[in-house]
């Protein structure tokens, strides 16, 4: 029975081996002018809303982003008791923090947030930013790591660029996205923000868009303007 089934299959791929290519309604390509990014995709300038279109396979398609492969909690490399999360906040405080019974949670300190300029003392209002998004690096290559490279980079304390504490609504409103949509609403950080941002991409191999690339250059030039200026 087993052996009259896979007969069946293999000649079911043999006919459709035998569809030829041409097949394919010559109206489904549309030629489009400019250059594609590393995902096969552009942006159509002439439509209403700038649509995304892409005409191969997004190699990111076939592994989807799922956040627990990054990110399953902090993780503690030292093995202190102090997860990622504590080490920043201690490394970022700019005075001695306070922690609990244990020895393990950060529960005062102060924290200067470049993201909105404020200061901050209670630990809870502040959130753990990835300068470069998990589900962005996910779309910029890291989508093909081995699951031990993704936490790595998830919990990069090497790179002081990498993670840094900020004001967890900035955090929350940044999402994923990047410079192209999303700069820090202190304009005084704007230039060491992207500057950041490219050394972690370049730092972990990740690509950029052209948008992304143009909205960073855009940024950095205004820097080198104002630094003249001065």
């Amino acid at each position: 029975m087993n052996r009259t089934l896979s007969w069946r299959k293999l000649g079911l791929r043999v006919a459709l081996m035998a569809i030829p290519v041409f097949a394919v309604p010559f109206g489904t390509v549309h030629a489009h002018w400019g250059g594609l990014d590393s995902s096969g995709c552009h942006h159509d300038r002439k439509a209403s809303e700038h649509q995304h279109h892409c005409h191969r396979e997004n190699p990111t398609d076939s592994v989807r982003y799922n956040r627990k492969d990054y990110l399953p909690r902090w993780a503690d490399a030292d093995g202190d008791c102090q997860n990622t999360r504590q080490e920043v906040l201690i490394a970022e405080s700019r005075e001695s923090v306070t922690l609990g019974p244990r020895g393990c949670r950060v529960i005062s300190g102060q924290w200067h947030d470049p993201y909105t300029g404020r200061t901050f003392t209670n630990p809870r209002r502040l959130d753990i930013d990835h300068v470069v998004p998990l589900k962005e690096a996910h779309e910029s290559g890291a989508a093909s790591w081995e699951r031990s490279r993704k936490r790595a980079f998830a919990n990069d304390l090497a790179n002081a660029n990498s993670l840094i504490a900020v004001y967890r609504g900035a955090n929350r409103s940044k999402g994923a996205r990047d410079p192209a949509s999303w700069l820090p609403r202190n304009q005084a950080y704007h230039c060491a923000y992207v500057r950041a941002w490219k050394q972690v991409k370049n730092r972990w191999g990740l690509s950029m868009d052209s948008e992304e690339a143009e909205a960073i250059q855009e940024v950095l030039s205004n820097c080198q303007t104002a630094s003249l200026i001065h």
